[in-house]
């Protein structure tokens, strides 16, 4: 049995695939650490960038007991070079790096800062109750899903400032949103092109608005594919010498 993690539009996407081909799998969602009930053939990571770390447990089990680990990593985009843009490598350089930014843009502007954050409801509530919310404007874009719009009321962000919205986004949609809500800062995850991050960052740089910029953590992922199409191929190659076994 497949276990396939993740619930990202290429999760669904392999999902869909599987059970059209009648392979037996188990789709998780989030990875809590708990055991298998059955121990797994393969494992395929469709996560999100942001758990690569929290998978790393698991990860080296499947090494230790020769299972398959295959991780969906997609390209890390090229980052144009400007003083916008505000790199960092972990979720705490990246609350760091926000508060900073904010301290000199309400300095400057003398206002309350407009965060627009599309990092989804993961790792929210820290960002929530860091101090500098008290004086910044949260904006939050999530996925048109009941469960997430409740969980982002239920830190106390308004309605007013939540856009469930399904992605991909064209930098003009980008744009359009961004002075919508009169954002001062964007901050983001790298997620490759296929995330949407490039058409994220032209688009905050045309409008002269500042981003923090969450970069992949560098770890030792073992085998790895690019696209959809190469975890596929990979899928039906293993199938293949399964049944030669």
């Amino acid at each position: 049995m497949i276990i396939l993690l993740g619930e990202t539009a290429a999760a669904r996407e392999i999902s869909e695939y599987l059970q059209n081909r009648e392979i037996e799998f188990k789709r998780i969602l989030t990875w809590t650490g708990k055991a298998f009930l059955q121990i797994p053939s393969s494992i395929l990571d469709a996560s999100p960038p942001s758990s690569s770390v929290k998978l790393a447990p698991l990860r080296q089990w499947c090494e230790q007991r020769g299972i398959p680990y295959l991780r969906l990593e997609r390209p890390e985009t090229v980052i144009p070079d400007s003083s916008l843009i505000y790199p960092v490598f972990t979720w705490e350089e990246a609350l760091l790096e926000l508060g900073q930014r904010i301290g000199a843009v309400h300095e400057a502007k003398e206002r309350i800062v407009t965060i627009f954050v599309t990092t989804g409801s993961h790792q929210l509530e820290s960002i929530v109750q860091s101090a500098f919310a008290r004086s910044a404007r949260l904006v939050v874009r999530v996925l048109p899903e009941g469960r997430l719009v409740q969980k982002c009321q239920a830190m106390g962000i308004a309605p007013r400032n939540i856009v469930a919205m399904q992605g991909q986004f064209s930098k003009e949609i980008n744009k359009a949103l961004f002075k919508f809500y009169g954002a001062d800062i964007i901050l983001t995850r790298d997620s490759g092109s296929a995330g949407g991050t490039d058409t994220k960052i032209s688009a905050a740089l045309e409008l002269g608005i500042e981003t923090v910029l969450v970069k992949r953590p560098k770890t030792n992922v073992g085998l790895t594919v690019n696209s959809v199409q190469e975890l596929l191929d990979w899928v039906d190659i293993n199938e293949e010498l399964q049944h030669f076994r």
